[in-house]
């Protein structure tokens, strides 16, 4: 058979689907970035916006026939197979039904929605096709290395000029604003670096950084000084984004890994340290009491500088009411109202658009209870898959999948490329590796 730099064309083939999820990984985190500022000399703003998700729609097709002809299709794989096209199918069902709906936000939605398993389902079966390419080592220098390159050009941004990204195609008529400020305070910037926005930002940090916590905490010595140096690096840029709910989700995830690493110990100082904690959460409040009148506390704790808006309208009044809004529309109309009716995808309708501050109420609103139980049972189904694997990465995936949690209740991230393509393709990889497996790969 005909080969292809030492490899038959079979083979090389085989690897296509790697190749993609790592091209994926790469690229996404600035491909907003690289569709603003391109696009001012190509034209086309719109088709490098939706490249992308094309790219992401012929390989995953591509891998699915692919493990169905090398007939590595597993147990797993069917079902992940099952729950993706019924969750599509059920956008579509839903559309159908809601012919009204602005066309642009339904199939915006209906991508943003959908492409979440499809990461899934890509990593899964490129893991299949290619199991002893998934190697720990491997996927940390490609997640870290990609980040820390985010990471330089966010703590870039800080000292720029606050307007220098409307020179590279940023600008609200162009769907992607050039600079955040808290509270829309000058005197409070905020960096996102190549991504959409700030909470983009901070979401996306908290793989990365936990695959560096993960090295600073291994009990050899090997690397741990460079892990250190650029997790203290990604945390200055995560402290830049003042996304509190990062913030929140990166205090947990650090917790989670100490305990999944010193489990022992940490019980034995929860036993017996617990008057500590106590007296320490009681200063903590103290301190924050003292402090409620000072600029640093109104401005980087609340997100509350404008001294003449009401208490109800500043970002935490906006959390509270836009997703009591998207519970009483699923409680009026529990099927659903239709894909791109809810979330990022409904910026695109001229009649006006509805955050509801919540991923899993967005779904609920736009798909109805039916599909946010087929979502949730992905979230579940995956999970679960994950903790039978004995992948290195194991960890690192369950432990950010609830700081993701934590973020998706109060921001729709999922629907941010570069944070669902991270999470969804490691993930949809991990799983597809049984312990039997993943002990070969990670021996590498």
């Amino acid at each position: 058979m005909q080969r292809i730099f030492g490899h038959t064309v079979r083979e090389t083939i085989r690897t296509l689907p790697y190749w993609s999820v790592i091209i994926l990984l790469a690229y996404m985190p600035f491909h907003l970035f690289i569709a603003q500022s391109v696009s001012l000399a190509t034209g086309g703003l719109e088709v490098w916006k939706v490249g992308k998700d094309i790219f992401l729609a012929f390989v995953t097709l591509f891998t699915i026939c692919l493990v169905f002809w090398e007939k590595r299709a597993s147990r797993g794989f069917l079902i992940l197979f099952g729950l993706t096209v019924a969750y599509g199918l059920l956008h579509g069902l839903e559309w159908v039904t809601h012919p009204h709906i602005y066309d642009r936000s339904a199939v915006v939605g209906i991508i943003y929605n959908v492409r979440v398993p499809c990461f899934a389902l890509l990593g899964y079966g490129a893991a299949l096709l290619t199991p002893r390419k998934f190697a720990f080592s491997s996927l940390a220098k490609i997640v870290v290395g990609v980040s820390s390159m985010v990471v330089c050009l966010g703590l870039l941004q800080y000292f720029l000029p606050k307007d220098i990204l409307t020179h590279l195609g940023y600008g609200a008529d162009r769907g992607a604003l050039p600079a955040f400020f808290i509270d829309d305070n000058p005197a409070f910037p905020r960096i996102m670096a190549t991504l959409r926005d700030p909470n983009s930002l901070g979401a996306y940090l908290l793989l990365p950084m936990a695959v560096l916590i993960r090295y600073v905490l291994q009990p050899v010595a090997r690397r741990r000084f460079a892990a250190a140096a650029l997790l203290a690096a990604h945390a200055v840029a995560l402290y830049l984004t003042f996304s509190r709910g990062a913030w929140l989700a990166a205090v947990c995830v650090t917790v989670m890994l100490v305990w999944w690493r010193y489990r022992g110990m940490t019980v034995w100082a929860a036993r017996h340290g617990w008057a500590i904690v106590v007296a320490l959460v009681f200063v903590f409040c103290i301190s924050m009491y003292i402090i409620r009148n000072t600029t640093f506390y109104q401005g980087v704790i609340i997100h509350a500088t404008s001294q003449d808006s009401p208490a109800d309208r500043n970002s935490n009044g906006y959390h509270v009411e836009f997703a009591r809004q998207g519970i009483m529309g699923i409680a009026a109309q529990p099927y659903g109202h239709g894909p791109g009716t809810a979330g990022l995808a409904s910026i695109q309708d001229p009649a006006g658009s509805f955050l509801t501050e919540n991923y899993f109420i967005q779904i609920g609103y736009e798909v109805g209870l039916i599909g946010l139980a087929v979502c949730i049972a992905i979230h579940a189904w995956l999970y679960g898959q994950i903790i039978l694997s004995a992948h290195r990465l194991r960890g690192v995936l369950l432990v950010t999948f609830w700081g993701y949690v934590i973020m998706n209740m109060l921001f729709h991230m999922w629907s941010n490329e570069a944070v669902a393509a991270q999470w969804w393709l490691l993930a949809g990889a991990v799983a597809a590796l049984p312990a039997t497996a993943a002990t070969r790969v990670t021996s590498q």
